[in-house]
């Protein structure tokens, strides 16, 4: 089944919702049951969670455990990922977090990439830490070299790619064929290409992390994340997920299954008009360097074009000196479509003003002074937003 028709067709049988074509929101804390022997069996827990996955109706124990809405959204992440069960959560930073902490314990040491999202970094450095957890972080061009780095207690190797702001592109099969011959567990955040455009778990990550926040769910108005792991793994992260009292919103699920069914549209205009801001922007005179993988120029083209099938709306570039904030407020503050905000995925185009050199980072500083600039291409006409940023530049 090709992608376009996938994304139509997952998480939803409208046999058992009375032929509605979407899945109903099914709003509950507490289920009732016909016997006491239906009652039991739905408490079950893992062995009821199995039955999410089937074509028949499932029972719920409790509302915590999710409803017919969120299992629906779990059916279709697992579709997407290639996995045998996936586990909705509250948002991206709570997959990051639930997905680490299902597998490790006082003691362990594990690797992770240098370039992670900033609250990646700050969840290890201050939560694991005083769990017992030693963090140490790894360039992430470090490949199969990695195997450097490990020690007898190393539990878990963390990647990102591409990475957080400045999107260096990782040897995701080397540094997990390293993994598997140590027996260490692998842990990726695939957000940035989604499952559409990159499988891990096919390229023996052992669990696949998203904020579905973003593209998955496309409009900037959900906050959710997703787990997706293969039996394996199963128990581990279900027992953690539940230990927590982890809960998302019916409501929640079933927006953001509306906007699965775009995906495969959205993500091609994100890329076409990307792909045309970052030429532009290449070819400008007060612009330094793009930093897009799907550029031939960018240094991670190579392994982009051998591991992903395609790329979304989100780069960023430096220009060719270092301005002023003054400088720089004149620059963005007066952008007609480029709205100034932190999150991205969304349908609009967004921008904001960072600097590398301030990114706490362990083994890969960012040396160059210049100012750098992140962008996320909406769904806009390519041409209108490139004259709005030709225009803004102009300002400098």
């Amino acid at each position: 089944m090709k992608n376009e028709t996938k994304l139509i067709h997952i998480g939803r049988n409208p046999k058992q919702h009375s032929g509605s074509v979407n899945p109903p929101i099914y709003q509950t804390s507490t289920i009732v049951f016909s016997t006491l022997e239906d009652y039991k069996k739905a408490n079950k827990g893992i062995a009821s969670y199995e039955d999410e996955f089937g074509d028949q109706q499932i029972d719920c124990g409790y509302g915590i455990t999710g409803t017919p809405t969120t299992f629906a959204l779990q059916k279709a992440i697992s579709e997407l990922e290639g996995s045998d069960y996936s586990w909705i959560v509250p948002s991206g930073l709570s997959a990051i977090s639930t997905a680490i902490l299902s597998f490790v314990e006082s003691g362990d040491h594990i690797l992770v990439a240098d370039t992670v999202y900033g609250p990646t970094r700050r969840f290890c450095n201050k939560s694991l830490k005083k769990l017992g957890v030693e963090t140490e972080y790894y360039d992430p061009l470090i490949g199969s070299n990695i195997k450097k780095l490990i020690r007898k207690n190393t539990r878990l190797i963390f990647l990102e790619s591409p990475g957080s702001l400045t999107f260096e592109m990782q040897d995701v099969p080397a540094i997990t064929k390293v993994a598997r011959s140590n027996n260490i567990i692998t842990i990726i955040d695939n957000s940035w290409a989604t499952p559409l455009y990159y499988q891990p778990l096919k390229n023996g990550c052992d669990v696949s992390i998203q904020a579905i926040t973003k593209y998955i769910s496309g409009h900037a108005d959900i906050l959710l994340g997703s787990i997706s792991a293969n039996k394996k793994h199963q128990a581990r992260i279900n027992s953690c997920y539940r230990n927590y009292g982890i809960h998302v919103s019916p409501y929640a699920c079933s927006q953001v299954l509306r906007g699965l069914r775009t995906l495969d549209v959205r993500l091609k205009r994100h890329e076409e008009s990307a792909l045309k801001v970052s030429q532009f922007l290449e070819s400008h005179k007060k612009v330094t360097r793009v930093l897009y993988p799907p550029l031939p120029s960018d240094p991670g083209y190579k392994l982009w074009k051998r591991d992903f099938s395609g790329a979304n709306g989100l780069l960023s570039f430096v220009l060719d000196k270092e301005y002023k904030d003054s400088q720089i407020a004149k620059f963005i503050n007066k952008l007609k479509y480029f709205s100034i905000g932190s999150s991205w995925g969304g349908y609009e185009s967004l921008i904001v003003h960072f600097d590398p050199r301030n990114e706490v980072r362990s083994v890969t500083n960012w040396r160059d002074n210049r100012t750098c600039i992140r962008i996320h291409v909406g769904l806009e006409n390519s041409e209108d937003l490139i004259k709005d940023l030709e225009t803004g530049l102009k300002r400098l």
